[in-house]
């Protein structure tokens, strides 16, 4: 029941959002090809409040996708019903995106531009959208073909992770603009490898 209503109410909003989209669609692909198209994405004030706002309208369609495939589901979990299932990997998950933004306030670097770690750190917005789009593609096509669960979470799965390390990569380049190699990977191993293997760690141990 939870999951129905919530499901609709997420299809209301990306309705309502669906202008928006279309408008920042082609900047978002954009970014994915090269790491400096993020630098123009954030420079447009119109285009990065859009892309943040839709951002924000994703995490629930996110996590209703990651809860009817199984894409997180700890031993922990398993006793859980329905209802609260759910409930739990919304709660993980913002709490995920609470880590990361407390992190990126804490070690926000001095030697670096303000401008290009803004725009490294906002980068996670752009592909966690492509990422939720291409999700709920998978998910409605291979369920209409009527693809074994097992096969499309496994599929999900592979795409996640690729997404992943594209994503890694262009923050990489964004970061090394505005400081050495070194340094940028550094922060990148603190705003992203380190609360994400977190949570795949707990998804894996638990």
């Amino acid at each position: 029941m939870l999951f129905d209503i919530l499901a609709l109410i997420s299809v209301l909003i990306v309705i309502l959002l669906l202008g928006r989209m279309v408008n920042i669609f082609p900047s978002l692909m954009a970014c994915t090809l090269r790491w400096k198209e993020s630098v123009n994405l954030e420079a447009s004030v119109k285009h990065s409040l859009d892309r943040d706002l839709f951002a924000v309208a994703m995490i629930l369609p996110f996590c209703l996708t990651v809860e009817r495939f199984g894409l997180y589901a700890p031993r922990f979990m398993d006793s859980f019903g329905a209802g609260l299932h759910l409930t739990a990997i919304i709660g993980i998950f913002l709490i995920y995106i609470l880590i990361r933004t407390l992190v990126s306030k804490m070690i926000r670097p001095h030697k670096m531009q303000p401008k290009t770690y803004r725009t490294g750190v906002r980068s996670s917005f752009t592909f966690f959208i492509i990422l939720t789009i291409i999700l709920l593609a998978m998910g409605g096509v291979m369920s209409f073909l009527d693809v074994e669960e097992s096969m499309i979470r496994s599929a999900m799965l592979c795409v996640s992770a690729l997404i992943y390390a594209l994503f890694i990569l262009r923050k990489l380049q964004i970061f090394a603009s505005g400081c050495s190699f070194f340094t940028a990977f550094l922060y990148l191993c603190a705003l992203e490898i380190l609360p994400t293997g977190v949570l795949v760690a707990s998804a894996i141990i638990f």
